[in-house]
C-alpha cells in the first residue's frame, strides 16, 4: 500500500479559517457603519393632506438620491399609519400599525410622491 504525503496541515487550517472569520466580521461591521451614515442622511417631511392638524404622511428621502424614498402613510385620516410606501425601481407597499407623531413641523401643500390615498 503506498502512502500519500499530507499537503496540509491542521494548523495552516485553523489560521486559514480564523482569518476567514475575520475577514468577512469586519467587512459585516463596516456594512453596518456604511448603513448607519445613510440613514443619518434621510429628510423626514411631514404632511397633513386633509388640513385637520394631525399629521398623515411622513416622507423620508435623501435629497439627490434616486430610489431611496420611502413613506408612512395614514389612508384613513384616523391618527394612525396603516401603509408603508418604498418608491424605487420596484413599487413596495406593506401594511403598518404605527402612531402618527405629533410636536413636528408640517410642511404645506401636497407631497411631492404619490400618495396612494
Amino acid at each position: 500500500m503506498r502512502d500519500f504525503p499530507i499537503y496540509f496541515s491542521l494548523d495552516l487550517m485553523r489560521i486559514v479559517s480564523l482569518s476567514l472569520f475575520v475577514v468577512l466580521t469586519a467587512c459585516a461591521s463596516s456594512d453596518q457603519s456604511a448603513l448607519r451614515e445613510i440613514e443619518k442622511q434621510y429628510v423626514t417631511t411631514y404632511y397633513d393632506r386633509n388640513h385637520d392638524g394631525i399629521v398623515d404622511f411622513e416622507l423620508h428621502d435623501i435629497p439627490g438620491a434616486a430610489d431611496a424614498a420611502w413613506a408612512l402613510s395614514d389612508t384613513k385620516f384616523r391618527g394612525r399609519y396603516d401603509v408603508r410606501l418604498k418608491f424605487g425601481y420596484a413599487f413596495q407597499r406593506e401594511k403598518v400599525d404605527l402612531p402618527v407623531p405629533k410636536n413636528v413641523k408640517v410642511t404645506s401643500g401636497k407631497p411631492p410622491v404619490f400618495t396612494t390615498r
